[in-house]
């Protein structure tokens, strides 16, 4: 602990200013955006830290846990407004396999036993069919559970 403390006394503004744009870097290699509003905790402490000078370590890990929370804050409300669902323009607003229902696709393997494929852009799902259905069919999503397309051959 008296590393941390001393670590942080003699490089304060460097050490916030390195470990937030760690932070954001790692980011790149982590799906979802959430780490990099921890990142900008902790540039904004390292820059609070820098301008005010002698904070003390608990200070400046306080300063961090609100920059962080504020960050956040700011970040998801931002998101929510650039991806969020928009009711009054009338956008759909199911995610993941749910957003298919009612759209057609082509079984990319073979229906058989309840269980195969079909190809969605680019990517291949899981489908499910009570009947069997040929490689190459045309199919609409009936429903989904989890990641698996409830299926039926269109007419």
């Amino acid at each position: 602990m008296d590393e941390i403390v001393s670590f942080f006394s003699n490089w304060g503004v460097w050490a916030w200013l390195s470990i937030g744009v760690l932070l954001m870097i790692a980011e790149l290699f982590v799906p979802g955006v959430f780490i990099m509003w921890f990142g900008f905790g902790a540039v904004l402490t390292g820059i609070i830290t820098g301008v005010v000078g002698g904070l003390s370590v608990a200070m400046q890990l306080l300063i961090f846990v609100i920059m962080s929370v504020i960050s956040l804050g700011l970040g998801l409300f931002v998101y929510g407004k650039i991806f969020g669902p928009n009711k009054e323009k009338g956008n759909d607003t199911r995610t993941g396999a749910q957003r298919l229902i009612g759209k057609s696709f082509i079984v990319s393997e073979t229906i058989q036993n309840g269980k195969g494929k079909v190809t969605v852009g680019d990517t291949v799902w899981l489908a499910r069919s009570k009947r069997k259905i040929a490689k190459g069919a045309e199919v609409v999503v009936i429903g989904a559970e989890g990641t698996q397309l409830l299926v039926e051959e269109k007419k």
